[in-house]
């Protein structure tokens, strides 16, 4: 999985009981979970934030996830995260789920979600600001 070296940021997923389905795998339903942790906790680590901060101004878009492995109660789950492109008012977010098996990496699912940039306030989306972009732009080498 040679592309995992231009994901910037990885978390570690325990799998629980309660994640896993009747097929004894983790529910398809639940990855969605996983891709969130993995999203709060990037953008929390590049901007600074505290750890339990969801002060973000954004809305999901549009989520893909490709289902790759099945995940098992027990594993060892990796999920690599990354901005792969900057828009005027949304990003994309693309996400690797792994699954540790020795020395081995092997790829559980790919996804792909669209950000779009959102005020609460007035109820419309908005335009990325310039410093978000930035700092998104430096840490991902992203030309903006």
């Amino acid at each position: 999985m040679d592309e995992i070296g231009q994901f910037k940021r990885k978390i570690k997923i325990k799998v629980r009981f309660s994640d896993l389905d009747a097929m004894r795998h983790v529910n398809n339903a639940t990855y969605l979970s996983y891709l969130e942790e993995a999203r709060i906790d990037y953008f929390n680590e590049l901007f600074n934030r505290k750890k339990e901060s969801l002060d973000f101004e954004a809305v999901i878009g549009r989520i893909e996830i490709n289902y790759l492995y099945p995940i098992v109660l027990g594993d060892d789950v990796e999920v690599f995260t990354r901005v792969s492109k900057l828009g005027t008012k949304s990003v994309d977010v693309e996400h690797i789920i792994a699954v540790k098996k020795g020395n081995d990496l092997i790829k559980a699912a790919t996804s792909l979600t669209k950000l779009v940039f959102y005020d609460y306030k007035t109820q419309t989306t908005k335009v990325i600001p310039e410093e978000v972009k930035e700092t998104i732009a430096k840490f991902q080498g992203l030309a903006h």
